[in-house]
């Protein structure tokens, strides 16, 4: 009987929160190697990577003013070029979809949505929190619960809890700035400054897990603007 038949991908972090969206392939030795596509623009230290299976070929950082499409599609060719690659040489697109910049994130799905479309390649996502945690998983292999965060309009900030067999427990979790480090008590709070990576994001679809939903997540508190007009149309008195 084949021995590596059945066999599951090594699994590096799988997040909790899962959509039957698209699952990477099994590694068998009858499947080709994938070239993977990572984009993770969740903060201002957003980047690019290049995998071939779990092994990172390639990657490069984008500064936050390279978030217009065009900067973006240009920094990802070069990466590709410098790596012997083509875009028709990637089978798969992998994006961190926050929580984070909303603008990045936007632009990085719609880049990675019409890379794929042509060729009609799939396009797998997970939240960028997991890459960190799965990152910070891997440099704290005794760590049990992490703690991701980020910052939040008016005073707040974003936070959720990840296991290391878990993946994301419960849900996202507005709080205000000083219960960073309070909330979860037993959880390592990972650093504020430290930023997810397109390396992590790839390597976590590589570990064969399901896509997540296609869209960014946005957890910024509402804004509700006081209303200028009264009923009769008349201006209303500064409050």
């Amino acid at each position: 009987m084949n021995a590596n038949r059945g066999r599951e991908a090594a699994v590096f972090f799988v997040p909790a929160r899962r959509a039957k969206i698209f699952r990477a392939p099994r590694k068998t030795a009858r499947v080709p190697r994938m070239k993977t596509l990572a984009l993770e623009f969740s903060t201002d230290a957003g980047g690019l990577a290049l995998l071939e299976d779990a092994r990172v070929v390639a990657a490069a950082a984008v500064a936050a003013g390279g978030r217009r499409s065009q900067e973006l599609f240009a920094a990802a060719a070069d990466l590709l070029a410098g790596a012997g690659w083509t875009f028709a040489d990637v089978g798969a697109f992998a994006v961190g979809r926050g929580p984070g910049s909303y603008t990045g994130l936007r632009v990085s799905l719609t880049a990675a949505h019409g890379w794929a479309l042509p060729e009609n390649k799939p396009v797998w996502t997970t939240s960028s929190a997991a890459a960190l945690a799965a990152e910070i998983f891997a440099e704290q292999p005794d760590a049990a619960r992490l703690v991701v965060s980020g910052a939040a309009r008016r005073g707040t900030i974003w936070a959720g809890l990840f296991g290391r067999r878990e993946g994301r427990i419960g849900d996202w979790r507005l709080l205000p700035e000083d219960a960073r480090g309070q909330a979860w008590p037993d959880a390592h709070w990972v650093a504020p400054d430290r930023a997810p990576r397109a390396e992590w994001v790839g390597r976590l679809f590589c570990a064969g897990g399901a896509s997540e939903e296609r869209q960014p997540i946005y957890l910024h508190p509402a804004v509700v603007a006081a209303p200028r007009f009264g009923a009769d149309g008349r201006p209303l008195p500064p409050a």
